[in-house]
């Protein structure tokens, strides 16, 4: 067992509690969680009262300090006010308690910073670990341990819950029972000054009370540690997330056309999708989902059936199964005799399976069971319009025994329409096993949601390792380094070249020039047609200033292209540095894609593929990753885009090298992880070509790079 996993057991599971701050008034907090603690039977020699001014509380003899306890303490929950906090969690940890919940606020969340660091120097130096502080307490029903002020301990389940809103986890532990919905712990964690989700996800992958993890995030610290465990640890068990804040809001301006593209929300989106995480809208999906993970297997194939008695349900249904990529198979010709013998003649054996409105329980009972029975069928999503002939709880208990009867796991999540009888029969299928919701909709993305974790999964078995990356860093660094100790941020396009050339990223060949003259012997040098652009430390994206001029064609013209950059930098940019003017061939016309980076100040480098050029802000046809990248994830990238079609090749073109183009983008994730000081980085326009048709099959035409200030 791990020190983390020994700490967070006593945190949850702990075999005796101190209260300090217990309190005989009934509407203090530290009344009502000793209160809660001893209604929920825990044993009461092993819970001590801590409060100087009472000899007894609630029956228990009270103790003046945590340090008076004669008794080993295996869980502090700390209620007193904020400024005696550290002098009793001082004392805890002279008594030896290694776990310690801090119900108490007063700290960080109003601007005391200071002294919530002081707490965690404080259990630091005993080697103990910190719950908060500012939260609701503990709630864990494997051991009946309710040492919080919630109104009472969630239903026992296998759903672990964690929640950095307090008050979202008291209003849940009351809406879970309600719903048939069980927990197996509701984690507050507050202000996370110690203890924080990662170290729960961890705990919970391990956690044989445990099969499903949710998490209501408003934020992580550590994204890379964040990634690193939820990644192991959804190989186990499915995580869902709920994770508000998807507005856009510019805080700073951004330089880059990949840092403007990379909203706020988008490497948490990204980091979920890497680390297998599925993502929830909303607390309801959150919840709906969690149950079908709980109670169903995991699907063995694709192939899913819907079985109704309403077709517009049906259709409802049909609907959704397209948008949560739920495959509705063809029902082949034998399997649709075996389902005519529950629907009249003009039922359908179509998917959906229309029993039409006159299906009685028998009827639903025997085509389920005969979709169960076939091996083709994987799936089954059944959806029941309440009509008179027929009662909710009577088609509720023939679907159990459909399933009861069939020694073959299928998922099963069902739909039932109407009212408070609706109601009560799909509590009686939650409590048989199968998930049953209100609408159509839900039934389909709950089982959607299995199928993307099976596939999550899936790749997770044929995921290659990066093979080693042949790079000249010493090089890359060199320029890196130059450009820092002359105080700048931004690299120049020749160093800029030179860095990603480096890589092994293909680049454009430059050469700087200070003259016309100078520029006429470059261009005759590297052959016509050519690119001037200016080179100054100060000027990122040239356009803007008319700082580049693209297929000059002869001598005359590249004097004339030298003369007009310099006169319009002079009067665009009057205070820019112009180092000289680059010289470089024009690079033969390609497909255009781009390749950035943005480092995110959570997750570290995110990185971008997209549709290049001019218009890459517009149409945004953008992907993003967090590094370090697999060959799978850079797939996954180009794919998501249009400009995955560019690549393929369109109207008879030939395709693209697209090996060649994942291997830009693993090459670029690893210069931004080799490069802390590296904040962002753009490509664009990366050129591909048709297979065969030039010496090489990508070429970046463009390259920036900004440091960190």
């Amino acid at each position: 067992m791990s020190a983390l996993t020994e700490v967070l057991t006593q945190l949850l599971r702990p075999n005796s509690i101190a209260v300090i701050g217990a309190a005989r008034e009934p509407t203090k907090i530290g009344h009502v969680v000793l209160k809660n603690i001893l209604e929920c039977s825990f044993p009461k020699e092993k819970v001590f009262p801590v409060n100087p001014n009472a000899e007894e509380i609630l029956g228990l003899k009270c103790y003046k300090s945590i340090k008076d306890v004669p008794n080993n303490v295996e869980l502090a929950v700390i209620t007193v006010p904020a400024k005696i906090v550290p002098q009793v969690l001082r004392e805890s940890v002279e008594k030896g308690v290694k776990a310690i919940a801090i119900i108490s606020a007063g700290f960080k969340e109003v601007g005391n910073v200071k002294e919530e660091l002081e707490l965690v120097e404080i259990a630091r130096k005993g080697n103990a670990r910190i719950l908060g502080p500012n939260i609701i307490g503990i709630a864990d029903t494997v051991k009946k341990v309710n040492a919080s002020f919630m109104q009472q301990l969630p239903k026992e389940g296998r759903i672990a819950f964690v929640s950095q809103s307090g008050a979202l986890a008291i209003g849940l532990a009351g809406w879970t029972s309600l719903k048939q919905i069980g927990l197996s712990d509701l984690v507050s964690i507050g202000n996370k000054a110690d203890l924080n989700e990662t170290d729960f996800i961890e705990y919970f992958g391990d956690d044989k009370y445990t099969k499903v993890i949710t998490l209501y995030l408003e934020g992580v610290d550590d994204g890379r540690r964040f990634l690193e465990v939820s990644k192991k640890v959804s190989k186990k068990k499915p995580i869902i997330a709920l994770k508000p804040g998807k507005s856009e809001r510019t805080t700073q301006a951004i330089k880059s056309h990949t840092g403007s593209l990379a909203g706020s929300d988008i490497a948490y989106e990204v980091a979920f999708k890497q680390a297998g995480i599925i993502r929830a809208p909303t607390i309801i999906e959150l919840f709906d989902w969690a149950v079908a993970f709980d109670l169903l297997p995991l699907p063995r194939g694709e192939n899913s059936v819907i079985l109704t008695n309403g077709g517009g349900a049906g259709v409802m249904a049909t609907d959704a199964a397209e948008e949560f990529k739920v495959k509705l198979m063809d029902i082949p010709k034998d399997l649709a005799e075996k389902l005519r013998n529950f629907m009249p003649p003009f039922g359908s054996v179509y998917n959906p399976v229309d029993l039409t409105g006159m299906a009685s329980p028998s009827d639903y009972e025997g085509a389920l069971k005969t979709l169960l029975e076939d091996d083709n069928v994987h799936n089954v999503i059944v959806l029941y319009c309440h009509t008179a002939q027929t009662n909710p709880i009577d088609l509720a208990n023939a679907l159990i025994r459909a399933k009861r009867s069939v020694n073959k796991e299928k998922p099963i999540t069902a739909c039932l329409i109407g009212g408070k009888e609706c109601e009560e029969a799909i509590r009686l299928l939650i409590s048989n096993g199968i998930p049953a919701y209100d609408t159509p909709e839900k039934a389909v993305a709950a089982l959607g949601q299995l199928l993307k974790y099976r596939r999550f999964l899936e790749r997770q078995k044929k995921e290659e390792g990066l093979q080693d990356i042949k790079v000249d860093k010493d090089k890359a660094e060199k320029v890196i380094r130059a450009v820092i100790e002359e105080k700048r941020n931004i690299l120049l396009p020749s160093e800029a070249a030179e860095v990603a050339k480096s890589y092994g990223i293909p680049v454009v060949e430059k050469i700087r020039v200070t003259s016309a003259e100078e520029a006429v012997r470059a261009a005759n040098s590297v052959g016509y047609p050519v690119v001037l652009e200016v080179e100054s430390p100060n000027i990122l994206h040239k356009v803007d200033v008319g700082g580049i001029i693209l297929n000059i064609k002869s001598q005359d013209e590249v004097r004339q292209a030298y003369e007009k950059i310099m006169k319009s930098v002079r009067e665009k940019a009057p205070n820019a540095e112009i180092r000289g003017i680059i010289v470089r061939k024009m690079a033969p016309q390609g497909r255009e894609v781009a390749v950035g980076m943005h480092r995110d100040p959570i997750f570290g480098p995110l990185i971008m593929f997209g549709s290049g050029g001019t218009l890459i802000e517009l149409y945004k046809d953008v992907s993003f990753r967090v590094a370090p990248l697999t060959k799978e994830d850079a797939e996954e990238m180009i794919n998501e885009t249009k400009a995955s079609k560019l690549i393929e090749g369109i109207r008879g073109e030939k395709p693209s090298d697209k090996e060649k183009v994942k291997e830009i983008i693993i090459r670029l994730a690893k210069l931004a992880e080799d490069f802390p000081e590296i904040e962002d980085i753009d490509i664009n326009p990366l050129f591909v070509y048709g297979v065969g048709d030039y010496e090489t099959p990508a070429l970046a035409a463009d390259v920036k790079i900004v440091l960190r200030r």
